[in-house]
């Protein structure tokens, strides 16, 4: 059965006038980003300049806004060859990445890392013990299993199977060793793969480079995990509105961004239907079958690392027992119901739609 990718729509709002300019088939969230007005920033006259390209598995759209279209250019370009670099060194696809140096060591002996690769794995394994196992960056074997990281199909797992390589997904088991450097994966068979953190990683970096070049007004969207800084125009700040991950028309909530990123796990993202039952990507470390409680979840953060993380957690976590932690954090889940559930800290900062 071949992977089903949806699509969604990227509308803007300019002078409280609603009206769609442009319409995306995306794969990988349903998140509208509404952009109001079109003035000058300031006295200084500011040029628009978007860029395209496929990264990481996605399309990465940026659109910035600068008063030299030459140096908004030339940042663009150095943004995404940085985020380029990040996927070549995090993939677990690519062989001549470092997290396929690990897992190809896996069982046998340690591998001496970059600092960027050991910190980021080091952070993965913070968030593991932090969400208690939800989070699991050794989830690699069984994501291969179901063929969720490969072009070709996907099947239901044997049962049996499925068991044997839920077996070899704990976090706990990839050793970190400061002093040398290294990462070690003590269970042969087992896999790291970060696809859960490194693109919001990624994005990060991408951001970075932006900032260090002078780019104070940009929206970036990877896919769907997104990153807005400064402006839009002069009076606006950009708006990013949620969709229902079952309904083409109309939004759940909509909300201004500034200096923050948004990023939306759902289970349209990456999916096949078999025997009209909806299989997805997004696999519960403790089963290792596709999480049940949620349709999409919804994360607002100060980076994206932090924002693609925790909608994967709250995605498997649910409405229910996300409500009964008191995050700090905003976020919204339409739970397997389709009925939307959100933290007062979302409420606080969106506008709830009817």
């Amino acid at each position: 059965m071949k992977l089903l990718m949806p699509s969604f729509m990227l509308m803007s709002f300019s002078a409280g006038v609603a009206f769609v300019v442009k319409v995306l088939v995306h794969a990988l969230l349903l998140l509208l980003l509404l952009v109001e007005g079109a003035a000058a920033q300031g006295d200084v006259p500011l040029f628009e300049v978007s860029v395209n390209k496929f990264l990481m598995g996605t399309k990465v759209e940026t659109t910035a806004r600068h008063a030299r279209i030459v140096d908004c250019k030339k940042a663009l370009v150095m943004a995404y060859q940085e985020m380029a670099r990040v996927e070549a060194l995090l993939s677990s696809h690519d062989v001549g990445s470092e997290i396929s140096k690990i897992n190809r060591a896996a069982g046998v002996q340690p591998v001496v890392v970059s600092d960027e690769t050991f910190a980021i794995v080091q952070r993965a394994k913070v968030y593991g013990q932090r969400l208690d196992g939800l989070f699991d960056m050794s989830i690699g074997p069984v994501s291969d299993l179901w063929g969720f990281n490969h072009d070709g199909d996907v099947q239901v797992p044997n049962r049996r199977v499925l068991a044997q390589k839920r077996d070899l997904v704990d976090y706990r088991a990839v050793v970190l060793d400061s002093v040398q450097n290294s990462v070690f994966v003590t269970q042969r068979g087992a896999k790291v793969d970060l696809g859960a953190i490194a693109k919001g990683y990624a994005i990060d970096r991408g951001v970075a480079v932006l900032k260090d070049q002078g780019i104070r007004h940009f929206l970036l969207n990877a896919g769907g995990d997104i990153y807005v800084s400064g402006q839009k125009d002069a009076q606006t700040d950009w708006r990013v509105g949620v969709k229902h991950p079952r309904q083409l028309q109309g939004l759940i909530a909509r909300f201004h961004l500034k200096d923050y990123a948004v990023a939306t796990s759902g289970d349209y993202e990456r999916f096949c239907m078999i025997a009209g039952q909806r299989y997805h990507h997004i696999l519960d470390p403790r089963t290792g079958y596709p999480g049940t409680l949620s349709q999409s979840a919804t994360v607002l953060a100060p980076t994206a690392e932090e924002a693609d993380v925790l909608s994967t957690y709250l995605f498997l976590v649910g409405a229910d027992e996300a409500l009964k932690q008191n995050m700090e954090t905003p976020f919204l889940i339409v739970n397997a119901e389709g009925v939307a559930r959100y933290s007062d800290a979302f409420k606080e900062r969106a506008e709830m739609m009817d």
